[in-house]
């Protein structure tokens, strides 16, 4: 019964993804992320939703006759830039060819996301249908697995769902702490009562999630993103509230193995998993210094022989006091060394520099629509709410390896678009000047208007 439910809304849904482009790009986002053969048992689990979205916004965007004007800006040519080196770093890839192949495969089906995104998205109700598939999927089950934390007393492991990037419990937490900022966009836009006391209820029941995965980068992450809005609320005491609810229930639901676990971020280097990390950062920094442009290519430092043949040379950074590495390769649980062992220095500047050119180009988003338009414009809000967003992948990340994540270069992309509508405002308001100054004194009033 609930293939079947399913299917016909998938019909329905796939009928307006053909004709509005911004619907197709928003599902194909939320396919990726939601997952729904996860949720399917039947004949509707056999659908590969995901591609079909894809298609239907490839094809719907070429014959949509309204096409929104695009001119590339920095954030999004680095973005290419940083992909095309990938492709080329493919070719001298140490990996076997099955796997970079596979990998280059993935990361290629995220750049694509990313610029239909970037292509499509300029509207307010099209960012906001966009946030909404976010939340409805992994905002949607950081709320089912924080309800079952609860109805476990907090018994049981939260990871995201099976045959996914995010099934590992890390992942999970990074995605959901990106997740948790949109949340509290879409609070401060929602007018309905019962619809943004939902939202609240989910924002509690994700911050609950972030913990029960028993992920240290994961508290990090939520700690400087629940930090940096409690400075910023203009309602301390609402927000504080909301806090303490929050602690008090994870007080008397978190087990004891929690505290344990989190007590180790103070003593690092005398944790056996940490020191692993640690040695493959060091892996995967020989790695680029033998190969500085092109790295190992996707997973190359993590192949056996690749792995041994590197670790000669560790006690080059015997300065940082390790175990010995073994033989066995590892992944570089971060997306920095990830980056840097996989695609070399050259690679990795890439990478940063897109990053620090996302948030100057969202620096200048909330400082034009404040000037403009206030502090309580939605542009200004969502553009502070992504830089969140994209500070906890940032720092959260720095212990995972989750450098081509779909999610991230979606929100990236979605920054993009946030400039394309600064953009056409700034156009926007210099034709309004031009038409003032060309408009005769005897018809301006004191105002310059007629």
């Amino acid at each position: 019964m609930r293939d079947l439910v399913f299917f016909l809304a998938f019909l329905v849904l796939l009928f307006f993804s053909f004709r509005r482009p911004f619907v197709a790009v928003s599902l194909w986002l939320w396919s990726g992320l939601f997952v729904p053969v996860y949720w399917l048992y039947g004949f509707a689990s056999s659908i590969s939703y995901n591609s079909i979205f894809a298609a239907s916004t490839i094809l719907g965007y070429f014959i949509y006759r309204h096409k929104p004007s695009f001119k590339a800006n920095a954030p999004f040519i680095f973005v290419i830039l940083f992909f095309l080196h990938t492709c080329l770093t493919s070719f001298f890839a140490l990996a076997p060819k099955v796997v970079v192949s596979m990998e280059l495969t993935d990361f290629f089906k995220a750049i694509l996301l990313f610029v239909f995104i970037c292509l499509i998205l300029r509207k307010q109700h099209h960012f906001s249908l966009f946030l909404w598939v976010i939340v409805l999927s992994i905002g949607f089950m950081g709320f089912v697995e924080g309800l079952k934390f609860i109805a476990s007393a907090g018994g049981h492991r939260i990871k995201g769902p099976s045959g996914n990037i995010l099934s590992d419990n890390n992942h999970m937490a990074v995605a959901m702490c990106m997740t948790i900022p949109f949340i509290i966009y879409l609070i401060s836009e929602t007018q309905e009562k019962l619809l943004k006391f939902g939202l609240r209820f989910m924002l509690i029941m994700n911050i609950l999630a972030v913990l029960g995965t028993f992920s240290r980068g994961g508290l990090i992450g939520l700690t400087i993103i629940l930090g940096y809005f409690w400075f910023k609320s203009r309602h301390k005491m609402r927000s504080l509230f909301v806090l303490l609810f929050a602690a008090i229930i994870a007080y008397n639901l978190l087990p004891q193995s929690w505290y344990n676990r989190m007590a180790t971020i103070d003593d690092a280097m005398d944790n056996s998993s940490f020191t692993t990390r640690v040695n493959s950062w060091k892996i995967h920094t020989l790695m680029a210094l033998d190969r500085p442009l092109v790295g190992g290519g996707f997973k190359g430092p993590q192949v056996s022989y690749v792995w041994r043949a590197l670790a000669v040379d560790i006690d080059k950074f015997d300065f940082i006091k390790t175990p010995p590495p073994g033989d066995k390769g590892w992944a570089a649980h971060s997306i920095y060394f990830q980056v840097l062992g996989d695609q070399g220095f050259l690679g990795l500047f890439w990478f940063l520099l897109f990053i620090f050119l996302t948030f100057v180009r969202l620096w200048v988003i909330e400082r034009y629509y404040l000037r403009h338009d206030g502090k309580d414009s939605w542009q200004c809000r969502l553009a502070g709410m992504t830089k969140i967003s994209i500070l906890a992948y940032c720092v959260s990340g720095a212990a995972l390896s989750l450098a081509y994540l779909e999610m991230f270069y979606a929100v990236l992309a979605m920054v993009v678009c946030l400039d394309q509508v600064r953009k056409a405002s700034v156009v926007k308001d210099r034709k309004t000047v031009s038409n003032k100054s060309k408009m005769p004194a005897h018809k301006m009033n004191a105002h310059g208007y007629e």
